[in-house]
């Protein structure tokens, strides 16, 4: 019989990188990746203890205090996250991208080298222009794409300047049902880890 593991795609946890405004309507950078990095390690979480090859990409080519975010990112994970980087299976650093664009275009490069599934995470007033741009992107019919908005917004009136993409909580096990060949005993463990994630995100 068939590993069912050997059944189960890849994935890749994309994390977009944010540029600091340095003004009063931008959450300050540490906020913004805080909170995209506890996402990312909530998911992480989840896919490693269901047996799915998980792979990080941190986004980002924007040059800060003479670094590339992508490993201004990296620096701070492995500082204050510790944790995820036990829940993935590898690191991959996104050097290249100034803009959301680029960073899809970036992000599918590796999708195609991986044969992942991607999963982009991003604030919550920026996934519908994460959305928007793999949705208008051509070469996104190969992927499959999930996008996961965190909890807080990146701007400080966020929450009212932009729409917040919302699945309805049974898509999410039948998505993963079907995506992954759940073996039947972990279904119930899944359903149970799909709810606690859905409940925190509604806190």
């Amino acid at each position: 019989m068939e590993d069912a593991k050997e059944r189960v795609p890849s994935i890749l946890l994309c994390v977009h990188g944010y540029t600091d405004h340095h003004d009063e309507q931008h959450r300050p950078w540490k906020e913004v990746i805080k909170d995209r990095l506890e996402n990312a390690q909530k998911l992480a979480e989840t896919f490693h203890s269901l047996g799915i090859l998980t792979y990080l990409v941190l986004s980002g080519g924007v040059i800060r205090d003479g670094k590339v975010e992508a490993d201004i990112i990296y620096d701070y994970a492995k500082s204050e996250f510790p944790g995820l980087f036990k829940a993935v299976t590898d690191v991959i650093l996104e050097r290249e991208s100034k803009n959301t664009q680029e960073n899809v275009d970036e992000i599918i490069k590796w999708a195609t080298k991986k044969n992942a599934l991607i999963v982009a995470i991003s604030s919550k007033d920026h996934v519908s222009r994460v959305a928007r741009d793999w949705a208008y992107d051509e070469r996104r019919s190969d992927h499959l794409i999930l996008v996961s908005p965190s909890k807080e917004a990146y701007s400080v009136k966020g929450w009212t300047d932009a729409p917040i993409v919302i699945e309805p909580p049974f898509w999410a096990y039948n998505a993963l049902k079907d995506l992954f060949s759940i073996p039947e005993e972990k279904k119930e463990e899944v359903k149970r880890r799909i709810k606690e994630i859905i409940e925190k995100a509604l806190k």
